[in-house]
């Protein structure tokens, strides 16, 4: 993430700030941190103070050289170890700053107990709102990400063979991603058999892929802090059931709703329903049981979520997954998912 990108961030930041009547805004949070800075910092290593005028980094001695990326743009303020938070509280009295925000879902219940004590307000989801739209160097991260998880997959699933554990599967994919580049695995399902209706299956160290059955893969990557998200399903061996061939093209089907209706002024809700309606149709409604997506970012399950009745609006540069399934406890299930960047006429898909 680039330096320069960081500072366009805070400026938006600023904007926003203005226009919410707000003096400030106060963030412990370490993904705002690296949003706002470029600056991979580690939980519990600064608070940062952002006003109208001037944003700070409170952190310890320790770190301040860490923070010399965006010292064009940030000051750093040096305090004793633990006493970042009390040191940001003297920067506001100091700058005498009446209506400073913090927000609550993202500081520890102590924490927002003594902000509340001084007079600090809540606010929720501002820096949270700005993320949803991608600045170019968080797309070209994004993209790197994808593009790993679908080249990892592509080697892997060639040398999936009968007899092999879902762990033995889920090693692969690690090697694979972690030799193109990717610096974290958050997350890398492999199913066979009954354990593919689990939608969040732990891989078995001992469960063995036999030589006719359902395999559902789920993974993604971090690069450069930006994660990826993608899941195939397919049946192995030979004798795929009827059953399973028809549910797979309805997932499909119902994918490709998803997808068609994928573009920037579209609420998350409409996004949800096109593939939903697929699956209802088709007399499978009870057995989608979670969302159609979500948005990847910094986090592998990021905001907007693609739900049922959701108001949010996509906008162009949101990235997104689709990610409809229908699962049958017991005996198998299948899921397809796909990234996808929103553009003002549809969506580019980043995942192959």
């Amino acid at each position: 993430m680039t330096s320069n990108l960081g500072a366009l961030r805070m400026r938006e930041l600023r904007r926003t700030l203005k226009q919410a009547e707000l003096n400030g805004y106060v963030t412990t949070d370490r993904l705002e941190q690296r949003y706002l800075s470029g600056v991979d910092l580690s939980d519990g290593e600064a608070v940062f103070l952002i006003t109208p005028a001037q944003a700070y980094c409170v952190t310890k001695k320790l770190i301040v050289a860490k923070m010399a990326p965006a010292a064009s743009f940030i000051k750093t303020v040096d305090v004793p170890f633990g006493a970042m938070v009390d040191g940001a509280l003297k920067l506001i009295r100091q700058k005498k700053l009446k209506r400073v925000a913090f927000d609550p879902a993202k500081v520890g219940f102590e924490t927002g107990e003594l902000f509340l004590k001084h007079k600090l307000v809540r606010t929720a989801s501002l820096v949270g709102d700005m993320r949803m739209q991608k600045y170019a160097d968080e797309l070209a991260c994004l993209k790197k990400a994808c593009q790993i998880a679908s080249e990892a997959f592509a080697e892997v699933k060639p040398q999936i063979k009968t007899g092999m554990t879902e762990e033995q599967v889920r090693r692969l994919m690690v090697i694979a991603m972690t030799k193109r580049g990717a610096e974290s695995i958050p997350f890398n399902i492999v199913c066979f058999g009954e354990n593919t209706a689990d939608a969040h299956h732990t891989p078995s160290k001992t469960r063995k892929l036999k030589k006719s059955e359902a395999v559902l893969m789920d993974f993604g990557c971090f690069y450069e802090g930006y994660t990826s998200d993608m899941t195939r399903s397919w049946w192995h061996g030979a004798k795929e059931p009827t059953a399973y061939t028809k549910i797979w093209n309805i997932v499909e089907s119902a994918r490709q709703a998803g997808v068609k209706a994928l573009r920037a002024g579209v609420s998350a809700g409409a996004v949800d329903k096109a593939a939903r309606d697929v699956i209802e149709q088709a007399g499978y409604g009870k057995e989608f049981f979670h969302t159609t997506g979500h948005g990847i970012g910094l986090q592998e399950h990021d905001r907007p979520i693609l739900r049922a009745g959701s108001s949010d609006i996509l906008e162009e540069n949101f990235v997104v997954t689709v990610e409809p399934g229908i699962y049958f406890d017991g005996r198998w299930g299948i899921r397809l998912e796909d990234s996808f960047l929103v553009t003002k006429t549809g969506s580019k898909k980043l995942t192959q």
